[in-house]
């Protein structure tokens, strides 16, 4: 799912947004790496 696709299902939501850098899996929790590729570059939104 993309960042895009994730936004707008949560955005009513006031949630917070994690995705990997590298591979664009998103994540509702913080995480230290993806689960996907084992990256360290994950980017937090606010919504």
């Amino acid at each position: 799912m993309g960042v895009l696709t994730r936004l707008r299902s949560v955005v009513d939501s006031g949630a917070d947004l994690y995705e990997c850098r590298h591979c664009g899996e998103t994540f509702d929790t913080d995480r230290d790496e993806c689960r996907s590729c084992r990256s360290t570059e994950i980017a937090h939104y606010e919504i």
